[in-house]
């Protein structure tokens, strides 16, 4: 029993870190924690065992070719995933619904539907004037009664 409810609370524990909060973690989250617990497994495991990395000398001759071995494993792997992600080397493309633009006219006629009703808005109605004969009538214009210094 020592070693069971303990066992049997880390497993409940990665159960709902499995099905609740990892799908939820964005992919970049998941690269800093994979980077972040790979740096910490390297220097555990070089910690452990420095001596023996001290004392190696079979890989000395090959230290060199040590790059573009890494190169060319990252390559290959990059390839790999675009094949595992995309299936017989194609990307899948959405297909869209054939759109057309609406015509010049429509354009033009909504517009000027818009303009006209923010002019018509603007525009004082008869019925919701008060009838007050101290508002001075300009001379020049018969239609415009007021200046927009005046309404100010």
């Amino acid at each position: 029993m020592e070693f069971f409810i303990p066992g049997l609370f880390l497993f409940l524990v990665a159960i709902i870190l499995s099905f609740f909060i990892a799908p939820k973690v964005t992919p970049l989250i998941a690269a800093i924690l994979s980077i972040g617990f790979l740096t910490v497994g390297v220097y555990e495991h070089y910690k452990m065992f420095a001596s023996e990395y001290r004392l190696s000398t079979w890989q000395d001759g090959i230290k060199i070719y040590a790059p573009a071995v890494m190169i060319f494993a990252i390559l290959l792997f990059i390839i790999y995933s675009l094949f595992a992600f995309f299936s017989n080397g194609k990307v899948p493309v959405p297909s869209f619904s054939n759109m057309t633009p609406p015509s010049e006219n429509t354009v033009t006629h909504s517009f000027m539907n818009s303009v006209n009703n923010v002019v018509n808005s603007l525009k004082p109605k008869n019925e919701n004037i008060p009838k007050n004969e101290n508002i001075p009538k300009n001379e020049n214009n018969k239609n415009i009664s007021r200046s927009i210094l005046e309404t100010i």
